[in-house]
């Protein structure tokens, strides 16, 4: 038996249901959050108000304001501590939901996830869950700048790379320049010599023609 069965959103005002995320082997869930949002939707709620619950059929739901319109409800067993519940709530909301309350596949498997961790947690100390979190939040931290220093090195190596593959051009364009620069010298040393050629030839021509004829 689970004793962390369930994440919910609703609009408390209609009780409308968004979303349910369910833990493993838990059923009759939906129709148990229908009857709890219809008592929650005549109660007045503030959307600065401290978590609160309610008893139900599968357990107990608690639920804490997520904006002026919107709860989030985790439905636990009796047992389990409210504090760890809160901190469960509170986890979501701020490493999971971020201020969105459409959820795509992702979310909802990390959001099962954390439901999955407190159930392993649920009858442990609040402050040790706290530390477990803290430990856990670093070490994403560290991850993540480790991510960034790798994308980070990749994009100076992508720099360098396009800095190389441009001198390379550069030089592939000085190569081409030079070349056709001594291309053009060598046909001009070639002109000058058949035209030093062309002017002895005709000396000798002319000089051969005074002597004999």
């Amino acid at each position: 038996m689970n004793h962390i069965k369930a994440f919910a959103l609703a609009k408390w005002a209609t009780g409308e249901k968004l979303e349910l995320i369910e833990m493993e082997g838990e059923v009759g869930l939906v129709q148990d959050l229908s009857d709890t949002l219809m008592i929650i939707k005549t109660k007045t709620i503030s959307q600065f108000q401290k978590i609160d619950s309610l008893p139900s059929k599968k357990g107990r739901w608690y639920y804490l304001p997520f904006n002026k319109e919107i709860i989030q409800l985790v439905l636990a067993t009796t047992d389990c501590n409210q504090y760890n519940i809160e901190m469960l709530i509170s986890a979501i909301q701020s490493k999971i939901l971020n201020g969105n309350i459409i959820l795509n596949d992702n979310q909802k498997d990390n959001i099962l996830q954390l439901l999955n961790y407190f159930e392993k947690q649920y009858n442990k100390d609040p402050k040790q869950i706290k530390q477990i979190m803290q430990i856990l939040d670093n070490t994403k931290q560290s991850v993540q700048q480790n991510i960034e220093k790798l994308i980070n090195n990749k994009d100076q190596l992508s720099q360098i790379e396009i800095k190389s593959l441009e001198l390379e051009d550069t030089s592939k364009v000085f190569y081409d320049t030079a070349a056709a620069v001594h291309r053009k010298n060598r046909l001009n040393r070639l002109k000058r010599r058949l035209f030093i050629g062309g002017i002895a030839l005709i000396s000798i021509s002319f000089i051969c023609y005074w002597i004999f004829y």
